[in-house]
């Protein structure tokens, strides 16, 4: 069924396209067909909402006030197990991706479905809304498009992007779930897509990671021959427009192992993190993973600025310490871009070490200030570790932090400590010094399936309105703290089972991956095999 688009106007025709997998989908058609798709200012598009990926949502249509009074609105059950892709809402439409490839396209507000899309294998990148028509007029000859830029004649789709674990990028039409292109933007077998596209000026800007590591751990497997990159896509045709590699020279053989497996290298600096555009710059920002068979390049473990135009390497700040080890010098989320009160700008990234940096991306990416999080000193002054920072390794960043115009939102795993532990918490940085304002450590509650495998660890990607912010947990909780003092305002247990709209029953579980994302004043998030949605008193 690869490939095949869901859109019928009644049951049978949905049963006669979909077959049984589908039977919760055609019990929960739309009941209209859907509309075009149009970009607006009430959305959240993408990983982090905006270009600069801050997580940050001004206009959540609730205010902070009304949190506690968050509940649940409405259920949907996915039939292909766990998914990890979070929610993009558009013009009042909801795409979510897959672990089992498939794409599904729901009315944000009641959650029945439009359309679902078979990908060839898994997705778990947030999918990128665009609108094809501006891509598609300049293409055109210059004399037809000066007599078109009077007329409202060409009407071109908005299109729904995503990546798949292959390495593969597809453009769907975003009304009807139809396959526009699809581009193959890396051949390596490990290499995989988990950051959503960024898409600016009609450009889609992927980074690639990879699998590579895992393969590694394989007997007999000759490691290492990926190596990360960027890649700019033309959004109308899919067309590769230019692609800059991480590591920078190619593989080659270098010595055999104990077993006689022939090994290469470099490899690795795989990106799992959306990239972040900078605008004034014209810099595209990515924050690069470990070498993947200890062979040091110069963009490993580093923050990264490419120029927009053709990927020109514009500065690197690489940020491993020997003392982190390589493991934990890498980094899984987004450089953050934020405006700081003084009008002079700073580039945030958290590193999988679990410290955190402010960078000035004026000076190619000189450290402004860094700290490390674990149980934090709060007041204290300068930029440096000792002083803004912390003693100790409680855990590492892990998906994502948040920043609103006052402070920068980080979430701690202890899973990434060295050794691993079962702690998280959640921490208030002041963005021009790197204090911490205030650290709230996850409360220790029961999980719901018992002791076994109970972490409370904060991976999943922080998000932040006026007021709050919100964060998942493990242990399959997701809290909303106040961005004052971080006290917690609202908790709700996801790891349990659901009534779903669409008829199924499914289960909540850890929350991990993409976060909690907020439109027209309803809460969107992930757990299990559960989409749920919340607003005030579940109106």
């Amino acid at each position: 069924m690869g490939g095949q688009a869901y859109a019928g106007l009644n049951v049978v025709a949905a049963l006669l396209l979909g077959g049984a997998a589908n039977f919760a989908l055609a019990d929960n058609l739309c009941p209209d067909a859907a509309g075009p798709v149009a970009l607006g200012s009430a959305q959240w598009n993408g990983w982090g909402k905006g270009l600069d990926n801050t997580r940050y949502q001004p206009e959540p249509a609730i205010r902070a006030s009304d949190v506690p009074k968050l509940a649940l609105k409405w259920a949907y059950g996915y039939p292909n197990g766990t998914e990890f892709g979070q929610p993009t809402i558009v013009d009042e439409r909801l795409f979510v991706s897959g672990s089992a490839g498939r794409i599904y396209s729901l009315d944000a507000k009641t959650g029945c479905t439009y359309w679902t899309y078979d990908a060839a294998v898994g997705s778990r990148t947030a999918v990128t809304i665009g609108e094809l028509a501006r891509a598609r007029v300049a293409a055109l000859p210059r004399r037809l498009k000066r007599t078109l830029a009077h007329l409202d004649v060409i009407k071109a789709p908005s299109a729904a992007f995503f990546g798949d674990d292959a390495g593969t990028v597809y453009a769907l039409d975003a009304q009807r779930g139809t396959l526009l292109w699809k581009t193959q933007v890396d051949t390596h077998p490990s290499a995989r897509i988990v950051a959503a596209p960024t898409l600016y000026n009609d450009h889609l800007y992927v980074a690639v990671s990879s699998t590579e590591e895992s393969a590694a751990s394989t007997s007999g497997y000759g490691c290492c021959t990926f190596r990360g990159s960027v890649v700019a896509l033309d959004i109308a045709s899919g067309r590769t427009l230019w692609k800059s590699y991480t590591v920078l020279e190619e593989p080659a053989p270098t010595r055999k192992s104990n077993t006689g497996v022939q090994e290469f290298g470099p490899a690795g600096a795989a990106i799992s993190s959306s990239p972040t555009v900078d605008t004034k710059r014209n810099v595209l920002y990515v924050a690069t993973g470990s070498s993947a068979n200890g062979i040091e390049q110069s963009l490993t473990d580093a923050v990264v600025a490419f120029d927009l135009a053709d990927g020109r390497l514009r500065w690197v700040k690489q940020l491993a310490r020997p003392e982190l080890g390589t493991a934990a010098a890498g980094f899984w989320s987004s450089p953050v871009l934020r405006t700081l009160a003084t009008g002079n700008q700073v580039l945030l990234a958290g590193q999988k070490s679990g410290v955190v940096y402010g960078l000035d991306p004026d000076h190619g990416g000189d450290i402004l200030w860094q700290t490390k999080i674990g149980v934090p000193v709060v007041g204290g002054a300068g930029p440096s570790v000792a002083s803004a920072g912390v003693a100790g390794a409680a855990g590492g960043v892990a998906w994502g932090a948040a920043a609103d115009h006052r402070s920068f939102y980080v979430a701690i795993s202890g899973l990434l400590a060295q050794p691993a532990n079962a702690s998280g918490s959640l921490t208030a940085l002041d963005m021009t010094t790197g204090v911490a304002r205030w650290h709230a450590p996850a409360p220790e509650p029961a999980c719901s399936w018992g002791q076994h495998n109970c972490w409370h660890a904060q991976s999943q990607a922080v998000t932040v309105m006026p007021g709050s912010a919100f964060s998942g947990s493990l242990d399959g909780h997701l809290r909303a703290y106040s961005t004052i003092d971080g006290k917690i305002l609202w908790d709700f247990d996801t790891a349990r089972e659901f009534q779903t709209r669409n008829g199924m029953k499914a289960s909540g579980g850890p929350l991990d991956h993409g976060g909690a994302t907020i439109v027209n004043g309803t809460v969107y998030v992930n757990s299990g095999n559960t989409l749920l949605a919340f607003s005030v008193s579940g109106k």
